[in-house]
């Protein structure tokens, strides 16, 4: 019963990395669009080129996460959670973390950002921070310590099943 119960969570969230994926690659496509199409002068600037590529590859590193947690998710429902191929997915949305990490800081010292940085501010509007960097670089280490987890019990996983 539990199992199923699982397996039933797991395709539910399958299906909403797969609405949230699709979500991602239809804004980027428009937000790459609708700026292609505004007639900007300053698009053809050195500045603007790598703005585009600091955004390409922050919005495709989100994206695929997203990707990378579907694909643990389904090995999950087949395979069962300990195996080398979850592993390595999540060893790859470490390494995404790590892009959106250095994508984050380029952005912020190629643009100026770091004359208006303000670690925390708390106003009418609500609360905000110039800290995003550090979620993903954080969220990064988090990521890549599980993966050295998983490595290990899958690991001890197999030693046992050669045992048995």
């Amino acid at each position: 019963m539990k199992e199923n119960n699982y397996n039933s969570m797991a395709k539910i969230l399958i299906m909403v990395l797969n609405v949230l994926i699709v979500v991602g690659v239809v804004t980027f496509l428009s937000i790459v669009i609708s700026t292609l199409t505004s007639g900007n002068s300053g698009m053809a600037s050195g500045k603007y080129i790598v703005n585009c590529l600091l955004f390409f590859g922050g919005t495709s590193s989100l994206v695929f996460i997203l990707y990378c947690l579907r694909k643990i998710l389904k090995s999950v429902i087949k395979e069962g959670p300990f195996n080398m191929s979850n592993v390595r997915s999540l060893k790859n949305i470490a390494f995404s973390c790590f892009v959106i990490t250095v994508a984050y800081l380029i952005n912020f010292f190629y643009n100026n950002q770091f004359k208006s940085f303000k670690l925390i501010e708390i106003d009418q509007t609500g609360i905000h921070t110039d800290t995003e960097f550090l979620i993903f670089f954080f969220a990064g280490c988090f990521v890549l310590i599980l993966a050295q987890i998983y490595k290990q019990a899958v690991e001890v996983k197999e030693e046992n099943d050669f045992t048995v």
